[in-house]
């Protein structure tokens, strides 16, 4: 008799865990399916979205490459013929010879003048990383631009013989520099931490 009344019991609480487990599966399935609704939408989305959206998206990245690549090839001509190792720098004002050698001269220069905080020299120079020692020698080749670091302490002066260096200010120099564009003296640059510190013309 007991075991009668069980079976009754066990079937039932069979069958409620059959329906559970049925709406258990059920609920996953359904939102298995809503993601893979949510999904396809963006999907869609994605391909409806106006083509020129990316067209103006391509335009701006090509246009900061280009800027990028202009300010970076800017820099690197502007660099090319800057002048920023210590040591000295010395041509031949022989304005006719266009920065060209004649004979025993190695080296001359033709075109001068001042762009913000930076001396322009047009033509060709020598330079003696030890100052004192002539005999090392490194050519530096004719260019329009060589351009030197100048500041306010930078001497700008005419030395020749036993008499005293005449200082001009930059300015001065300039012109000075126009008067003797083919007398054959010497345009000499000392350059220390980068910098332009003595401009001379010397006899």
């Amino acid at each position: 008799m007991k075991n009668k009344l069980l079976k009754p019991v066990i079937l039932s609480l069979l069958a409620l865990s059959l329906v559970g487990c049925d709406g258990k599966q059920m609920g996953l399935t359904d939102k298995n399916a809503e993601n893979q609704i949510a999904e396809a939408d963006e999907d869609m989305n994605k391909e409806n979205k106006p083509a020129e959206d990316n067209i103006d998206k391509s335009k701006l990245e090509n246009t900061e490459d280009k800027k990028e690549n202009s300010d970076k090839d800017k820099k690197e001509s502007e660099d090319k013929n800057l002048h920023t190792k210590d040591g000295k720098y010395v041509t031949t004002l022989i304005a006719k010879l266009k920065g060209e050698a004649d004979d025993y001269i190695t080296s001359t220069a033709y075109a001068y003048k001042i762009e913000d905080d930076k001396l322009v020299i047009s033509g060709s120079f020598d330079y003696h990383e030890d100052p004192d020692n002539y005999e090392k020698v490194e050519e530096i080749k004719n260019e329009e631009d060589h351009k030197f670091v100048i500041n306010d302490k930078t001497e700008f002066q005419a030395v020749g013989g036993m008499a005293p260096a005449q200082k001009f200010t930059k300015e001065d120099f300039l012109k000075y520099l126009e008067e003797c564009k083919d007398t054959g003296l010497a345009l000499i640059i000392y350059v220390e931490d980068g910098i332009a510190k003595t401009v001379e013309i010397s006899s």
